[in-house]
């Protein structure tokens, strides 16, 4: 296991002896960092509780994922966190409540292409679904809509 994930599993576990998640301070800007994918991914390690950790989080526009709900002109943003051979793809959207939220790409069990699988919020999140652990885990509001599925794909319903 990664530093990354024995880190997010233990906050995970933490949290589930003490019923209480770790306290983040108050959230960055986006809009202060000098573009977008910097500004997202400063948000991320944010989450993630990953501000003095050496991982590296790059990120690109993802043309088959929009940034809004429905919307057609802004793309979402893809965003790769890396450390010591270990990585993990996450998408940087915003929901239906307008709030921006990071999900893991992971791939479909039905047409095993990569798709926004399971919403993240902060560390305990991802060690949830590291261990696939968590009974809430429902995954991603943006699972069944991602137009990364395959034709036919029965996640979508097609």
């Amino acid at each position: 296991m990664s530093p990354i994930e024995s880190a997010a599993v233990d906050a995970a576990i933490n949290r589930a002896r003490t019923r209480q998640a770790v306290h983040l301070a108050p959230e960055p800007s986006v809009h202060t960092a000098p573009d977008e994918q910097t500004g997202l991914a400063r948000l991320l390690r944010h989450r993630l509780g990953l501000a003095n950790h050496p991982a590296v989080i790059s990120g690109h526009s993802d043309e088959r994922h929009m940034l809004l709900p429905g919307g057609i002109h802004y793309p979402a943003v893809a965003l790769l966190l890396s450390h010591q051979g270990w990585s993990l793809r996450f998408l940087a959207t915003y929901n239906d409540r307008r709030r921006l939220v990071f999900d893991v790409v992971d791939t479909c069990p039905y047409c095993h292409e990569p798709v926004p699988t399971e919403e993240i919020g902060r560390a305990e999140d991802l060690g949830d679904y590291l261990l696939r652990s968590r009974d809430a885990l429902g995954g991603s509001p943006r699972f069944r809509l991602s137009p990364a599925h395959a034709v036919g794909c029965r996640a979508r319903g097609d």
